[in-house]
C-alpha cells in the first residue's frame, strides 16, 4: 500500500493521467509524462489504453464515468506520494499549504484550534466550500472531516480539481474537490519511521527591544526542538489466486509543542500603541488585565495594586499590564495513532467486494494563561484583606461596615500550574465504507458503496473559577487575628479559602487553587455520525450504436441515487455551562436525498484538425430535510484536441452548499447585542438613524428621536440600553455558485516528456451563508435606509422597543443568515519536463505550479462596496492574499535510480497592509509602519538513497537557510496569531530537517 509513499524516484516519478487514474499504473501503462518529485504535479490528459475491466479499481476525480481515451474537462492538480516524501511531512496540509491553489491553514498552528484538520481551504473560499474525499466516496459529514484520519504515509496521490462539482458529488464541492488517494491492496511488510524537528538560529529583530522594555528574554544563538516521530507498519497478503487482499496498517505520530518564548520574534505580542509609556517605536506588548498586580473596577474607576507596597490602589493605567503571551504555544504538541486494514475480493467480473475500516485517535493540549479570576463579584466593606485607603475606593462612606460593594476583579496566578492552565482535546474518529462493483453486462457497469463515520470531540477546558467560590473566598473576616471566610464561620461552606486580590504578586497556594478551581473541570462532548449510501450505473452506449456519425464512441452515461444523514449530540456538564453557557443535551438532524446523472458525447473524432470533440453535462435534484424546497446542480463542459499536441478544456458549473448541521438548526435564541436603539436621542444627541429609515423599522414618526431615558414609560431605549438580539428562525438558502474554467493543455511531440497547462478559474457565490450581528443590521439601516437591512430591526408592537425581556418582544434579526456574495478568480499554470541525460548520467525531471490570482473577495450585500483582497493583508481583509505563488523542482536521479537529489523553490508574492489602499481603506486608515510584507523565496533540499532494494534512505530540508518570517504587528486581529506573524502562509519556526527510513519485505 505503501509502495509510492515511499519508494525510490522510479517509483514515485509517475504523472498519473487525471481522467482515468489507476492505483498501480506505471508511466508506460498509461502513456503520461514522466516527471520528478513534484510539489504539484501536472496532471496531462492522456488516453488510456486499458478498458475499466481488464485491470485494478479506477479511481477518477471529477465524473462517475471511467471510458478508454477519456480526456479531462476539469483541471486537476495531483500530488504524488514521492512529493509528500520529500517534504518530510507528516501532517497533510503541509503539503496542500503550498499551493497557491489553496489558503493555507493550520490547525496545529493556532492556539484556538481543538486539534481537527477540516481539509483543505480552495481559492480561500474557507472548508465547508471544499469537499474532501478519500477514493471518491466522502469522508464524513461537513463539520466532522478530520485529515488526521489518513496518515501521509499511506497517501499515493492527493488530487485537487477546480471549480464546481456538486453535479457529481453534492453539496460543498463549489470550490472544489481534494480527493485522497490510498492503495488499498497492499502486499508484503513494510517497516518505516520519519523523525523531523525545527533548526533557528534566534537572533536580534523588531520585537526585541519591546520585550526587554517588558523584561521578557528573548532567546539567542542556534536551538533545536519541535521534534516530530511519525512510524508505521503495513502488512498485505494475497490469497485465493490473487483474487482476494487483505492488508492491515498501524502509525503512532507524535509532536513536541514549542511555546512562543523559543523564538525570537514571539515572546512578545506587538501591538501598536502612539500614548503608551512603554512604548517603544509606538510598540508596546498585548497585556491581560488578569495580571498578579490584578485591575479591579470599583465606581467606575480602574484600579491596580502597586509591587513592594500592599494595601496600596494606583490607576490601573499607570501599572504596566502583565505580558502572558511567552508561555502560549506557538505549535502544539499531540500524540496520535491510526489503525485501520482494507479487504478486496474479486468474486467475479460482476461483483469486486471492498471493505475499510480507519480508525483515528488523537489528544492535543493547548497551554492557558495560568489560571486567573475574572468577573463580577461582591465584596464586604470590613474585609481584613483591605486597607483604610482600598476600603474607601471601593466602598466609600460604607468603608468598614458591615455592608457590601460591588467589585470586578480581574486578577492572575501565573505560578500555579496543573490542569488549571491547559485545555486538552481527544478527537476520535472511525470511518468504515463497504462497496460492491462490477460488470452486469458488456458496457453496463454498476457500483453500490457506503460510508459510516462516527466522530467524538472531547474538550476540557481549565483555568475558569468557581463563581460562587470566588463570592466566598471574598467575603473575610477578622477571627482572632487571622482572616477567614464567613462561610467557614457560619458553616455554610467550611472548605472556603480566603482570596486576597488587594496586593500585588499573590503567590496563592495548593489550598486556594483547590478551592477556587478544582471543583471539577467542565467538559464538551460532541458525538458526530454520518451515513452516506450511493448506487451508480453507468453504460457506454457505443455498442448500440447511439454515437455521432463522426467519432468512434458512442454516448456514455451514469445514472445515480445518494442517501447521506448526519447526527450530532453535544453534551456538557453543569460547570461547562456555568462558564461557557448553552444546555446539557442538544441533538440535531439532517438528511438528504439525491439523483443524478452524466453524459458523455464525442463528437468528432480523428479527423483532420480534430483529434477530439467532446462534450459533457450532468444534473443532480437534491431534497433536504431542513428544507421545503428541492435544489438542482448542473454542469456543461466541452474538450476539444485539434491534434495530440493541444488539448482545450472548458467547463460551466451550477455548484451549491446546504446549511451545515448547525447553521440548519434554527433554534431561536436571544443574546445581549453591545448596541443602542439607533432611532432614539441619547443625551441630547440626535439618533444615528434617519427618520425614512426608522419608519422602515416600524417607528412611528411621532417617536422618533425620543429621548426619555431607558425605563421610563414611553422610552423606545432598549433596557438599560443594550438591545437584544434574536439568533436564528429563518429558513437559510443554499449557496448558489456559478463557476466556469478554461484552459488549454500543450503536449507537443516534438518535446517528448514536457507538459505545459494555463486555466483560468472565476468563482461566484451566491447567497453565502453567514453569522451575522445585530450591526450589520443596524449599521446598514443608519447607512443605506434600505428595507434589507431595516426589516430585520423588530419593534415590540406596543413599547417600540428593540428588547426581548420583560413584557417586550422587540428584537434585532441575527444568527446564521444568507448574505450577498463570494468572488474568486484567478490562472494556475503548471509544466513538467524529463530531461533524459543519458545511459550513465540519469535524468533531470522539472517541474512547475503557480497561481495567478486576480479577484479573492466579497460583497456583504448588494449595496455595498465590493472587495478583493488581491495583494493585501489585514484591514477589512484577513490573510495575505499574494497575486502570485509558484513552486518550483527539479530533480536529479541516477540511471540506476540508487540515488536522487531534489531541490524546491516556493515563492511568494509580497503584500500591503489593507489599510493602505486596500478595500474599504481610507487615508485615515493608513499606517506608516509594518506595511508592507516582501516577496519571499523558501529552498527546499531532499536527498534519497536506495540500497539493495529493500531499504529506502530521504532526508529532507525545508527552509534550507532558515529564512526569517515576517515580523509583524496586531497579527491576531487578521491572522488568529499572537506570533506577530502569519503562521498560515510562511515557515515561523525555522528550518526543518528530516530522516526518514522504509524497509519492505
Amino acid at each position: 500500500m505503501l509502495a509510492l509513499a515511499i519508494g525510490m524516484v522510479s517509483t514515485a516519478l509517475a504523472v498519473t493521467p487525471a481522467l482515468a487514474q489507476q492505483g498501480n499504473a506505471s508511466p508506460a501503462d498509461t502513456g503520461a509524462v514522466v516527471a520528478g518529485d513534484a510539489a504539484a504535479q501536472t496532471v496531462v490528459p492522456t488516453d488510456q489504453s486499458a478498458p475499466p475491466s481488464s485491470g485494478p479499481e479506477i479511481i477518477v476525480t471529477g465524473t462517475r464515468i471511467v471510458r478508454p481515451n477519456l480526456k479531462s474537462a476539469s483541471p486537476i492538480t495531483s500530488i504524488t506520494a514521492s512529493e509528500i516524501k520529500a517534504q518530510g511531512a507528516v501532517n497533510l496540509e503541509e503539503v496542500t499549504n503550498r499551493l497557491g491553489q489553496v489558503q493555507p491553514d493550520a490547525q496545529q498552528n493556532y492556539q484556538q484550534s481543538n486539534g481537527q484538520q477540516r481539509g483543505v481551504k480552495l481559492r480561500g473560499l474557507d472548508f465547508n466550500r471544499t469537499l474532501s474525499l478519500i477514493n471518491g466516496q466522502r469522508i464524513a459529514g461537513t463539520e466532522s472531516v478530520d485529515i488526521n484520519l489518513l496518515p501521509t504515509s499511506l497517501v499515493e496521490r492527493i488530487d485537487l480539481l477546480t471549480g464546481g462539482a456538486s453535479s457529481v458529488y453534492g453539496s460543498d464541492a463549489i470550490a472544489g474537490v481534494v480527493n485522497y488517494i490510498i492503495k488499498r491492496d497492499f502486499t508484503g511488510l513494510q517497516l518505516s519511521g520519519n523523525y523531523s524537528f525545527y533548526n533557528h538560529d534566534n537572533r536580534d529583530n523588531a520585537s526585541t527591544p519591546v520585550a526587554q522594555r517588558y523584561g521578557i528574554p528573548t532567546p539567542r544563538g542556534m536551538t533545536n526542538d519541535g521534534g516530530r516521530a511519525d512510524l508505521s507498519v503495513t502488512y498485505g497478503h494475497n490469497f485465493l489466486d490473487d483474487r482476494l487482499n487483505i492488508s492491515v496498517y498501524g502509525t503512532y505520530r507524535t509532536a513536541d509543542g514549542i511555546r512562543f518564548r523559543d523564538r525570537d520574534a514571539s515572546g512578545c505580542q506587538l501591538r501598536r500603541d502612539t500614548g503608551n509609556p512603554l512604548r517603544v517605536n509606538n510598540l508596546i506588548c498585548g497585556v491581560t488585565a488578569a495580571s498578579p498586580n490584578g485591575t479591579l473596577t470599583a465606581n467606575g474607576a480602574n484600579y491596580s495594586n502597586v509591587t513592594g507596597s500592599p494595601g496600596t490602589f494606583a490607576p490601573a493605567s499607570t501599572i504596566p499590564g502583565y505580558a502572558n503571551q511567552a508561555d502560549r504555544l506557538a505549535a502544539r504538541g499531540y500524540e496520535r495513532y491510526n489503525a485501520g486494514g482494507f479487504v478486496n475480493y474479486k468474486a467475479s467480473p460482476a461483483a469486486e467486494i471492498s471493505l475499510g475500516v480507519m480508525y483515528l485517535r488523537d489528544t492535543s493540549e493547548n497551554l492557558l494563561y495560568g489560571p486567573y479570576v475574572q468577573g463580577s463579584y461582591q465584596v464586604n466593606c470590613d474585609n481584613p484583606l483591605m486597607s483604610p485607603s482600598q476600603a474607601q475606593a471601593i466602598c466609600g462612606a460604607r468603608a468598614g461596615s458591615a455592608g457590601y460593594a460591588p467589585l470586578g476583579v480581574q486578577y492572575g496566578f501565573p505560578g500555579l500550574a496543573g490542569d488549571r492552565d491547559k485545555e486538552t482535546f481527544r478527537n476520535t474518529q472511525t470511518r468504515i465504507n463497504a462497496s460492491v462493483r462490477g460488470e452486469i453486462a458488456e458496457g453496463w457497469r454498476y457500483d453500490v458503496g457506503g460510508v459510516y463515520d462516527e466522530s467524538r470531540q472531547l474538550w476540557k477546558p481549565g483555568g475558569n473559577p468557581v463563581a460562587l467560590h470566588v463570592n466566598n473566598a471574598l467575603d473575610v473576616v477578622n477571627v482572632g487575628g487571622t482572616p477567614t471566610c464567613r462561610s467557614v464561620v457560619n458553616g455554610s461552606d467550611p472548605n472556603c479559602v480566603p482570596l486576597n486580590v488587594f496586593v500585588a504578586n499573590n503567590p496563592g497556594s495548593a489550598a486556594l487553587s483547590n478551592y477556587l478551581f478544582n471543583e471539577g473541570l467542565g467538559v464538551s462532548d460532541l458525538r458526530a455520525k454520518f451515513y452516506d449510501l450511493t448506487a451508480n450505473l453507468t453504460s457506454d452506449l457505443t455498442r448500440y450504436g447511439i454515437r455521432s456519425p463522426l467519432a468512434e464512441q458512442g454516448l456514455a452515461l451514469a445514472f445515480g441515487g445518494e442517501y447521506r444523514k448526519q447526527e450530532e449530540r453535544g453534551l456538557q456538564n453543569a460547570r461547562f455551562i456555568e462558564v461557557y453557557g448553552g444546555v446539557p443535551d442538544r441533538f440535531a438532524s439532517q438528511d438528504v436525498v439525491e439523483g443524478n446523472v452524466e453524459a458523455q458525447l464525442p463528437l468528432v473524432q480523428n479527423v483532420s484538425l480534430i483529434k477530439l470533440l467532446q462534450v459533457n453535462g450532468g444534473y443532480r435534484l437534491s431534497k433536504y430535510s431542513t428544507n421545503s424546497q428541492t435544489f438542482s446542480t448542473w454542469k456543461v463542459e466541452a474538450v476539444y484536441s485539434p491534434s495530440e499536441d493541444i488539448t482545450f478544456r472548458f467547463g460551466r458549473n451550477r455548484a451549491a452548499r446546504a446549511p451545515g448541521l448547525r447553521e440548519a438548526n434554527q433554534t431561536v435564541g436571544f443574546q445581549n447585542a453591545t448596541i443602542v436603539d439607533p432611532c432614539a436621542s441619547i443625551d441630547g444627541v440626535a439618533p444615528r438613524a434617519s427618520r425614512e429609515a426608522c419608519r422602515l423599522t416600524g417607528l412611528p414618526d411621532n417617536l422618533y428621536g425620543n429621548g426619555l431615558a431607558a425605563g421610563i414609560p414611553g422610552s423606545i431605549r432598549c433596557v438599560d440600553d443594550v438591545c437584544r438580539q434574536r439568533n436564528n428562525g429563518v429558513p437559510i438558502a443554499p449557496e448558489d455558485a456559478r463557476t466556469t474554467t478554461f484552459g488549454f493543455v500543450l503536449t507537443p511531440r516534438f518535446l517528448p516528456r514536457f507538459s505545459f497547462s494555463v486555466d483560468r478559474y472565476i468563482i461566484q457565490v451566491n447567497s453565502v451563508i453567514s453569522y451575522l450581528g445585530a450591526s450589520f443590521a443596524v449599521d446598514g439601516c443608519v447607512i443605506t435606509s434600505d428595507p434589507y437591512y431595516c426589516s430585520r430591526l423588530v419593534r415590540d408592537p406596543v413599547t417600540y422597543q428593540l428588547t426581548n425581556s420583560g413584557t417586550s418582544a422587540g428584537y434585532i434579526q441575527g444568527g446564521n443568515l444568507n448574505a450577498y456574495r463570494l468572488y474568486a478568480s484567478g490562472y494556475d499554470f503548471q509544466a513538467q519536463y524529463s530531461l533524459r541525460l543519458g545511459e550513465k548520467l540519469g535524468k533531470l525531471d522539472m517541474l512547475m505550479n503557480g497561481t495567478l490570482t486576480t479577484d479573492q473577495g466579497g460583497q456583504a450585500a448588494v449595496n455595498q462596496p465590493r472587495t478583493n483582497c488581491v495583494g493585501y493583508f489585514g484591514g477589512s481583509c484577513s490573510q495575505p492574499t499574494p497575486r502570485w505563488v509558484h513552486n518550483v523542482r527539479a530533480t536529479y536521479s541516477t540511471p540506476n535510480e540508487a540515488f536522487y537529489a531534489s531541490i524546491a523553490w516556493r515563492y511568494i508574492d509580497g503584500t500591503t497592509a489593507g489599510q493602505n489602499g486596500g478595500p474599504l481603506s481610507t487615508p485615515a486608515t493608513a499606517v506608516t509602519d509594518f506595511a508592507r510584507i516582501p516577496a519571499y523565496n523558501y529552498f527546499d533540499l531532499s536527498l534519497g538513497v536506495h540500497i539493495a532494494k529493500r531499504l529506502t534512505l530521504t532526508t529532507a530540508i525545508n527552509n534550507l537557510f532558515d529564512r526569517q518570517q515576517p515580523i509583524m504587528t496586531n497579527t491576531y486581529d487578521y491572522a488568529l496569531s499572537r506570533g506577530n506573524t502569519i503562521p498560515q502562509r510562511y515557515d515561523t519556526l525555522g528550518r526543518q530537517i528530516s530522516v526518514s527510513a522504509t524497509t519492505r519485505f
